[in-house]
């Protein structure tokens, strides 16, 4: 049984994500993944071109973890300093959100160790806005952790926090293009320390198709029970 959604305000991301770096801009072409697939489509931009795998995976985890409460916008340029995504995380234990930096690794294969270094020195080349306390690192790959990754997310001197975001497929394996799902959800003992006492995962199982079948994913609970974001956002002048 779900909880009452809690209502989250989130402010447009900014200036400073659009402006980080002089040589960083993001893309006038898209903004969201529905905004990138027509463009891809316009432009006959291949699906197997490592562009396309990039920049969708970017776009997909951008919008699945809306549904942990995550508010992020792509950065996009060569100077992002390996940051895909900025924005704030939401959630229902702290009266104000996080701020997250996240990278995206749109690698069939599982990842190594290594990717956790490298997130842990994206810290320090975030722009100014993202840097010091309350500030969290977000590591989204494809495939589960592996041992070796979970024990590097533990050892891990920032807050660093795992999620398994993968691409969504219908009862036939088919692949539904623009709709990803969370797998597995995990983070640090820093990110405890942070506030989010109470914030649990927990796994939703939903309806699919009419022989029975049920989706599986992940989800955030709050106090034992699953907990939904309604996230509102209100443009600052």
């Amino acid at each position: 049984m779900l909880c009452p959604r809690a209502r989250l305000l989130s402010h447009i991301l900014s200036s400073s994500i659009r402006t980080k770096s002089t040589s960083s801009t993001i893309s006038p072409s898209h903004t969201s993944l529905p905004s990138f697939l027509a463009h891809a489509r316009s432009t006959a931009l291949s699906p197997t071109s490592p562009v396309y795998i990039g920049t969708y995976y970017e776009y997909l985890c951008q919008q699945t973890l809306s549904h942990l409460g995550f508010t992020l916008q792509r950065t996009g340029g060569r100077s992002d300093q390996g940051i895909d995504l900025l924005g704030h995380w939401h959630l229902p234990s702290l009266p104000y959100p996080l701020r997250a930096l996240v990278q995206c690794k749109a690698l069939s294969s599982r990842l190594n160790p290594e990717t956790v270094r490298e997130l842990e020195g994206a810290f320090v080349g975030a722009p100014a806005g993202w840097r010091g306390d309350s500030v969290v690192g977000v590591l989204c790959g494809k495939r589960e952790a592996t041992k070796g990754v979970r024990e590097a997310v533990r050892r891990c001197g920032a807050p660093v926090v795992w999620v398994m975001v993968e691409d969504a497929r219908d009862e036939e394996g088919t692949l539904r293009e623009g709709e990803g799902r969370i797998r597995q959800v995990l983070w640090n003992a820093r990110v405890s320390e942070m506030g989010v006492e109470g914030v649990g995962v927990g796994v939703k199982y939903t309806p699919a198709g009419s022989d029975r079948k049920v989706e599986r994913e992940v989800v955030l609970t709050w106090k034992g029970e699953a907990w939904e974001p309604v996230i509102e956002e209100v443009v600052e002048d």
